[in-house]
């Protein structure tokens, strides 16, 4: 997930900060043809920018947050795409607990339901794939949105982090119906919504992305209604 993040937004002529394990300074192997991608150590990452991602296993993520290593959010937004194992014992799941261990932050919960082979062929059918995303600061949402439309996906708005559950639950029954299906990561959905409010909050315009034509999300009027033709003690017929 985090190389094919790194990959899309590089392709986008954005500056891209990263850090790993196998991090050395060095790009990694696949991502060495991309100059906008830096490798860097943790705290480089953590100190300068602007929008930070976790892309992590969930105990990692969990692990630099105890340690101290995720320290000093100054209110940035930080976007969490982890998805906790099934052995998390009492039903805590990682949008909760890593909002509460980044109080510094502003958490939004996104991306973990999408798999890394959505990124950079966001379309299914036709129509691109929805990501819904969870968190308690409106202006940190609309941040993660703009993230989420630059990468051709379709963002929906949830609620607050106390939705990160549910986020976590639909990631697993995705999960499943990619392994019952042998779908290979080629899945996801795409929700249908009567307005455009129903995706942003309300009077929001996303940066960089302008108001979805009203030609991409026709609404049909209801038929009108022939009471002509009605045959007593029936509905009445639509008319042609």
């Amino acid at each position: 997930m985090g190389s094919a993040l790194a990959r899309n937004l590089a392709v986008q002529g954005k500056r891209v900060l990263i850090a790993g394990r196998t991090c050395n300074g060095a790009r990694p192997v696949g991502l060495a043809s991309y100059p906008e991608i830096h490798c860097v150590p943790a705290p480089v990452v953590v100190a300068r920018s602007h929008l930070l991602v976790l892309a992590l296993p969930f105990d990692a993520a969990v692990e630099l947050a105890r340690d101290g290593l995720l320290d000093g959010g100054r209110g940035r937004t930080v976007v969490d795409t982890t998805n906790p194992p099934p052995t998390v014992g009492g039903g805590r799941r990682s949008g909760r607990l890593l909002a509460e261990l980044l109080p510094q932050w502003r958490v939004v919960k996104a991306l973990n339901t999408v798999p890394a082979g959505m990124l950079g062929e966001p379309v299914l059918d036709g129509r691109p794939v929805t990501v819904p995303l969870a968190g308690d600061h409106p202006s940190a949402k609309i941040e993660c949105a703009a993230l989420l439309y630059g990468l051709g996906f379709v963002p929906v708005d949830v609620g607050g982090i106390d939705r990160a559950p549910a986020l976590e639950s639909l990631a697993e029954l995705l999960m499943a119906i990619d392994s019952q299906h042998a779908l290979r990561g080629r899945l996801g959905f795409s929700l249908a919504v009567p307005e455009l409010s129903a995706v942003a909050p309300t009077g929001t315009a996303w940066p960089g992305r302008p108001p979805v034509p009203v030609g991409e999300r026709q609404r049909l009027a209801p038929p009108a209604v022939d009471n002509t033709r009605s045959t007593p003690g029936r509905p009445p017929r639509p008319s042609r």
